[in-house]
């Protein structure tokens, strides 16, 4: 059945069952196709030299070609990721792209330039320090360098396309943005799986065809009329933050266990939506400052931003009755923000979950356990 005859989320939802397959289908027709490992790398690029980028997400499964490689402390998004390459599964890229935001992806990115040369790995290195003049001097020379490697590799890149490249990704950002507005508003209109498969989705699918899809998805739920809740029990709100989440179980699980999840604070989920326009001549000056201005992630750091003062206000922002963090094992940026993220939580009165998650294995029952506990507290409060 194609896509005309199917609802958005019918199709975000047969995307997200098999990674890889709008990548292969259009690699089979001939488009070059690029990779990417992480939310600051600059898609826009590549999309206007004429690739088609998609997240490189890993898959579900042991990772024994990686293990042979990586440290065993490295993160399971970080061994999956490369053990899907090693054995073959991402032969439809053209290009790969890693951002240096840890030192786990700089050793992948190594590994994978050397084990996997066709790929054409190329690494973006971000200041850590994202504010100042010096800063963006730095990422507007890193974002040239980046340009002409991919023009390198695909011919040259004119500056109108790249406008139209940085517009559509806008575009879909801004429309993305409303539908996280409404599910915190009505999140019996939309539950948080659909919302990651509509977020997982468009890391897969051409952004020109993710678009229509979702504008259709969010004018639908916008015009959805609100519903009578007079005498039901109160369904606990929850707030989800971490890094990678492509696993939708873990979703499914709190939402099963009786809380809806109304708001989310992760790499594959609201942060790779929460960049702001910026209107230069110059398309590089554009790029570096989204990428420079927007909230940062745990890798990085931005002078004034307290990611713990940040998170109570959005989670107050989502009416969120507690907050559940999923946290993937070995991931040290966000380990390190926690404990202060944690205390900011507890002091403004909101109750908090921390549960490790693996990317590539099943939701133990373990998580489902702790997850109807948490349930239990917030329901009694």
């Amino acid at each position: 059945m194609s896509s005309e005859t199917r609802s958005p989320l019918d199709v975000f939802e047969a995307v997200c069952s098999d990674f890889y397959a709008a990548a292969r289908e259009a690699a089979a027709h001939g488009r070059k196709i690029a990779g990417f490992l992480c939310s600051y790398a600059p898609q826009e690029l590549a999309h206007a030299a004429g690739y088609m980028p998609v997240r490189v997400l890993g898959r579900p499964g042991g990772t024994p070609r990686a293990d042979e490689l990586i440290q065993p402390f490295a993160c399971s998004f970080a061994r999956s990721s490369f053990d899907s390459a090693l054995a073959d599964e991402l032969d439809f890229l053209d290009l790969v792209v890693f951002s240096h935001t840890c030192d786990t992806m700089q050793n992948v990115a190594d590994l994978w330039r050397r084990k996997k040369p066709e790929h054409n790995a190329l690494i973006v290195s971000l200041p850590t320090h994202t504010q100042g003049t010096a800063a963006r001097a730095y990422f507007r020379a890193e974002l040239q360098r980046v340009r002409e490697r991919i023009e390198a590799l695909a011919g040259a890149i004119d500056d109108e396309t790249l406008r139209s490249s940085i517009g559509l990704y806008q575009r879909h950002r801004n429309a993305m943005n409303r539908l996280y507005a409404v599910r915190r508003e009505h999140p019996d209109h939309l539950n948080g799986r659909q919302v990651l498969s509509a977020v997982v989705s468009s890391l897969l699918m051409p952004k020109e065809e993710h678009l229509p899809l979702l504008e259709t998805l969010v004018a639908h739920v916008e015009t959805t009329p609100a519903g009578d809740d007079t005498g039901e029990t109160p369904v606990p709100r929850v707030f989800v933050a971490g890094s990678v989440c492509q696993n939708m179980g873990f979703i499914a699980a709190i939402e099963e266990a009786g809380c809806a999840v109304v708001d989310d604070d992760l790499c594959m989920g609201s942060r790779q939506f929460c960049m702001e326009y910026a209107d230069a001549a110059d398309p590089l000056d554009a790029l570096a400052e989204m990428y420079l201005s927007r909230r940062p992630c745990p890798a990085f750091h931005a002078p004034g931003f307290d990611p713990g003062r940040h998170l109570v206000e959005k989670a107050r922002t989502a009416r969120a009755d507690g907050v559940v963090f999923l946290l993937t094992k070995f991931c040290d940026p966000w380990f390190f923000d926690y404990p202060h993220v944690n205390q900011a939580l507890e002091d403004a009165g909101i109750p908090t979950l921390l549960v490790e998650v693996e990317q590539h294995l099943p939701v133990p029952e373990q998580f489902r356990t702790r997850i109807q506990a948490f349930f239990e507290m917030l329901a009694a409060r």
